[in-house]
């Protein structure tokens, strides 16, 4: 394992005072920090930062909260130090058969709506379990809006999804932790710059994203609203509110006793079922805990090859059964057909992978080099744009167990330089980073000699 060490070293806002605002537009009581793009303070910066804790709650353009009066996001980051990863009913499930995968899938979807629903899913308004939120995601053009903490996701252009040709509809998201995979935000991010000594997250770790979509029912193609009756969320942006409707759920729990340590899942909306609680509507489309290496579309439509490690569910809607990852493996409606859940989260390490095939690789053999099956302690690797080779990095590479949130967090502070403007630092130089080549084991001591200065 390789690691970088950064050198530079709660109030709780009520849900229902969380209308109040102050003269700056942020919560009243909250600090509201004028800050640059890039999160440095600065009297003559166009953004705001709302700081209730240690990392803020978002980095938003001052002019973007004019004119709203309804709730705003709050970062949920009081980490635990510790938590025995004992509270996973579905770890006693067998996922790898058809129906296993269901009862799988839908144990992780009532575990996390538990309390979360009646919260409206504001981690600090729920009477249940604690969940918990990645900071510094709060930079670049897909940063935390301030509404509900969501960041966008890939949009979709018809007839994907049976939208009308041409209609393009974009789509956000917010992830949550346990407690279990929040001791290992915690220690990451236990300053202002990440430690990435140790990023695997423990036994009984669970994460799941909702998303939601700005797709219209006069949208689709063939006037079916695949929505119809969804959760729905607002956000506002240039003056505006922008209507969005649930559509995807991702969910993931840490599996050591497969070769990735992780199963995904994917639901999907499902307007024909008759549950009263929209949120409950959400249904299985599939699983899978790695990435059926070696096995290629062509293998697949010939009849050559079946999958072995993907579970298509038989609830899933059409139109998510439709538009499934490589071969068949499993996706999300909002993901990418030419890859798949666990391909795309292979890639998070530090510094950043393409999580896609890149425009060098026109082969099937290439491609498959997305598609393997790497522990989480595993980095990816680097590749070349345009040849579509590995490429030796100079700088370690640091494997972030499957988690894409962490990694566009170190990114914002690594490689953007991107700063915590919570912390009252004002750093106009780069900072350095103390960076220990070489392999050590987990825990152990990093010989002195093995240090070097990066910047």
């Amino acid at each position: 394992m390789r690691a970088i060490i950064g050198l530079v070293a709660l109030l709780v806002t009520p849900a229902s005072l969380s209308m109040a605002k102050d003269a700056t537009g942020c919560v009243a009581g909250s600090r509201c920090i004028t800050v640059t793009k890039d999160g440095n303070p600065n009297p003559s910066g166009t953004f705001v930062a709302q700081c209730r804790g240690k990392f803020p709650d978002f980095v938003v353009p001052q002019e973007r909260l004019t004119g709203w009066s309804g709730q705003m996001f709050e970062l949920a980051q009081n980490y635990p130090p510790s938590d025995p990863g004992t509270d996973a009913p579905w770890r006693t499930i067998d996922f790898r058969t058809p129906q296993g995968a269901d009862a799988y899938i839908l144990a992780l979807r009532d575990y996390a709506f538990d309390g979360m629903i009646e919260a409206d899913f504001k981690p600090e308004a729920s009477s249940g379990r604690r969940w918990y939120h990645m900071p510094m995601m709060n930079f670049g053009p897909v940063s935390r809006e301030f509404v509900h903490g969501l960041t966008e996701e890939r949009a979709v252009t018809g007839p994907e999804l049976g939208l009308k040709p041409g209609t393009r509809i974009r789509n956000f998201a917010v992830g949550f932790y346990n407690a279990a995979a929040a001791t290992t935000i915690g220690k990451v991010w236990a300053s202002d710059d990440p430690n990435l000594i140790n990023t695997s997250f423990p036994a009984g770790s669970m994460s799941f994203k909702i998303l939601f979509s700005a797709v219209k029912p006069s949208d689709f193609a063939d006037g079916v609203d695949r929505l119809a009756g969804a959760p729905t969320w607002q956000i506002y942006e240039n003056g505006q509110t922008i209507d969005l409707r649930l559509m995807q759920m991702d969910v993931a729990a840490a599996a050591p006793d497969t070769q990735t340590g992780w199963v995904f899942g994917t639901l999907a909306y499902d307007a024909s079922v008759p549950d009263p609680s929209p949120w409950r509507r959400m249904r299985p489309v599939g699983l899978s805990w790695g990435n059926d290496e070696g096995v290629k579309p062509s293998e697949v439509s010939a009849g050559l090859k079946t999958l072995h490690e993907t579970v298509v569910s038989s609830l899933a809607p059409a139109y998510a059964a439709q538009h499934l990852g490589w071969a068949g493996r499993m996706n999300g409606p909002v993901d990418n057909p030419i890859s798949g859940c666990i391909s795309c989260h292979g890639t998070a390490q530090s510094p950043r992978a393409p999580i896609f095939p890149v425009a060098g690789c026109t082969s099937e053999d290439q491609k498959l080099h997305w598609f393997r099956n790497l522990p989480g302690t595993v980095a990816f690797g680097l590749v070349d744009q345009t040849t579509c080779q590995a490429v030796q990095s100079t700088d370690p590479i640091v494997a972030l167990d499957y988690s894409l949130q962490m990694a566009v967090a170190v990114q914002n502070v690594i490689q953007f330089h991107d700063v915590n403007p919570c912390s009252g630092q004002n750093i106009t130089q780069p900072r350095i980073f103390r960076v220990w080549k070489g392999d050590f084991p987990v825990g152990g001591e990093i010989p002195p000699e093995n240090e070097r200065i990066h910047r």
